[in-house]
């Protein structure tokens, strides 16, 4: 965006302008709202547009919303937050001022960027969900000013949770509403993605925007090398990734840390929900060893169509994952250090590569082994986080029943 480009003071002061337009035409009169009418509609406000994550997450809620019985409202804020409307969904319009529900499924940053924007208007006299992701354990201290703006916040797991509620004002509610998760079944088609069809294929997924620090695809690749050191069973890893574009330093320390290992792939072509859908089929275990998640979308679409995961045993991950439904690798809590700056201070995991490598040896061997897994974590994701069970904590939340 034009701010990060301005340099010495002049950034400084644009940085902080959103925060004081958002006061000056909205906050200093804002009132909370605790219930809305039972007929007023919800709007579900995010990246309906975007193929991103979260773009990924919104309309999962807004299904989940629909499913309550409830009219609702798809609000697509992508190009009003920079980025590009690829799909047909949502109003790009700003919905009119009324009385209703409003879910906002940006974090506290974009959220005010938003409000600035509108002067607050689509905001009025709504009651006001925030959705916030966060994957370490103490909220940004900016985001503590977006408490006013809110009446209450739905983080997407307990770990999340937790962080926020240590700073948040005792009048905004903290709940949990996890992510649906859903998978189109696809048959597995190999041949589309350049993958051996004889070998086992190890999927590594994640998007560059969000830290390559923080996802930890180097610890992967570490992982899945010392793994076929011990093993003589064929295997390939894929990593699949999005946003390269923002991140090419990052991009080209993976493309170096590959160099020309003929068993590793890396996709970074977009892939539309079907295609990915398919490249999740064609693999045979998912390997996360994040250093933290504030849910891991990825990992549990995975387990919903019933792959073996391994993954770090920390962070958000943990609300739907367990010794179980996956194998989780143990791990030491270090200091963050993030070349790309989107995270500092505190601590996150470090895990450890030699189990991993272990874990992941064993699956490759034992294609029995992986399917059962694989069937113990779909029946898991069914149980937690489909369509149905996120909605009945949609709807006890919309009415108001009890939470932190």
């Amino acid at each position: 965006m034009v701010w990060r480009a301005l340099p010495g003071a002049a950034h400084a002061v644009s940085l902080r302008l959103p925060y004081v337009r958002a006061y000056l035409f909205y906050g200093w009169k804002r009132r909370g709202v605790r219930v809305a009418p039972a007929d007023a509609p919800v709007i579900v406000a995010g990246f309906q547009g975007a193929v991103l994550g979260l773009g990924e997450a919104v309309r999962g809620l807004t299904r989940a919303v629909r499913l309550t019985g409830r009219q609702v409202v798809a609000w697509d804020i992508s190009e009003r937050l920079g980025h590009a409307r690829r799909l047909d969904e949502g109003d790009p319009e700003a919905p009119v001022r009324g009385a209703g529900v409003m879910i906002v499924q940006v974090n506290p940053v974009e959220l005010i960027h938003l409000i600035s924007q509108t002067r607050g208007a689509p905001f009025a006299g709504r009651r006001t969900i925030g959705c916030w992701a966060w994957e370490l354990p103490r909220i940004p201290k900016a985001w503590r000013r977006a408490f006013r703006y809110v009446d209450e916040v739905w983080a997407l797991s307990e770990f999340g949770a937790d962080a926020i509620r240590r700073d948040a004002p005792r009048r905004v509610k903290v709940r949990v509403a996890p992510l649906t998760v859903e998978v189109d079944p696809q048959a597995p088609d190999r041949t589309r993605f350049g993958l051996p069809p004889e070998a086992v294929v190890v999927l590594c997924a994640f998007d560059f925007r969000s830290s390559i620090a923080r996802k930890n695809p180097l610890g992967a690749l570490e992982a899945f090398r010392r793994a076929r050191a011990l093993t003589p069973t064929p295997a390939v890893l894929v990593f699949k990734t999005v946003g390269s574009e923002a991140a090419p330093e990052a991009l080209e320390s993976l493309r170096q840390a590959i160099g020309d290992a003929d068993d590793v792939r890396l996709l970074v072509e977009p892939m539309s929900p079907g295609e990915k859908d398919c490249l999740v089929a064609s693999c045979d275990i998912l390997l996360s060893l994040h250093r933290a998640e504030g849910f891991g979308l990825f990992p549990a679409e995975a387990m919903a169509a019933g792959k073996a995961v391994v993954a770090t045993g920390w962070s958000g991950n943990l609300d739907f994952m367990d010794e179980h439904s996956a194998v989780l690798a143990p791990f030491r809590l270090v200091a963050v250090e993030d070349a790309q700056g989107v995270y500092a201070g505190g601590q996150w995991a470090d895990p450890d590569l030699d189990f991993a490598a272990r874990a992941l040896a064993r699956l490759i061997d034992d294609p029995i082994e992986r399917r059962a897994l694989g069937e113990r974590a779909r029946r898991s994701i069914a149980a937690r986080l489909s369509l149905p069970a996120v909605a009945a904590l949609v709807d006890d939340a919309l009415n108001n029943k009890d939470a932190a």
